[in-house]
This record gives structure tokens, C-alpha cells and sequence, in this order.
């Protein structure tokens, strides 16, 4: 069964989201921006528990991979989380595996003639 591809995005740049998503801190932010929407940076920061410069530092490995957006909001930089290219990025698997197939159970009796 073959997979289908989103179209626009290439099997490298879904990579680069994968890639993103591989540090645990980063998938924190993604998290928490998922859960709470858009935040400024000492918003993420605080709850997180991180220095501004560790979660800058994310964040643009992040904005790379295309997972958030950054905007300026007055001083404050907001962050907002992509779904939709999340989504893209597994959108392909989702409904198009095969299904497990189910163990055979074995029964006492065919247990006991197996010995």
C-alpha cells in the first residue's frame, strides 16, 4: 500500500520537522504552544524554566523546520505553532497503515498437545 505524499511537502522537509521534534525540549515548546497557543518568549521561558537564550536557540531550529511562526508584537515576540505543517508531516500515515494482524491465540487444549 503505497503512502500518500502531502502535496508541497517533500520527504525532506518532513526530515526537518522529525528532526526538530528530536530534542525533548523542543517537543516541550510545541507542547505547550499547543496547549496554550501563542506565547512571547519569557511566557515559554518561565514555564519551561529555561534561559531566554536556550529557548531562542530552539525556537529557530523550530521556525527552520517550518513547526512555528515568530512575530513581533509590539516588544514582545510571539510564537505561534504551525498545525497544519505538523500535520503534514504525518499526515500521510494517518489512516493509511496496514493493520496489525491479530496473534493466534493458543487454547489449553492445543497447548497441551504442543507438549
Amino acid at each position: 500500500m503505497a503512502l500518500r505524499k502531502k502535496a508541497g511537502l517533500t520527504a525532506e522537509d518532513r526530515a526537518k520537522v522529525f528532526k526538530a521534534l528530536s530534542d525533548p525540549r523542543r517537543v516541550d515548546i510545541v507542547d505547550s504552544l499547543a496547549k496554550h497557543g501563542p506565547q512571547c518568549g519569557t511566557q515559554l521561558a518561565d514555564e519551561l524554566g529555561v534561559s531566554i537564550a536556550l529557548l531562542c536557540h530552539h525556537w529557530e531550529v523550530l521556525a527552520e523546520a517550518g513547526l512555528v511562526k515568530k512575530e513581533r508584537v509590539g516588544q514582545l515576540r510571539m510564537c505561534t505553532l504551525d498545525l497544519d505543517r505538523l500535520q503534514s508531516a504525518t499526515g500521510g500515515w494517518v489512516g493509511n497503515t496496514a493493520p496489525a494482524k491479530p496473534k493466534k491465540k493458543r487454547t489449553v487444549v492445543a497447548r497441551a498437545k504442543a507438549r
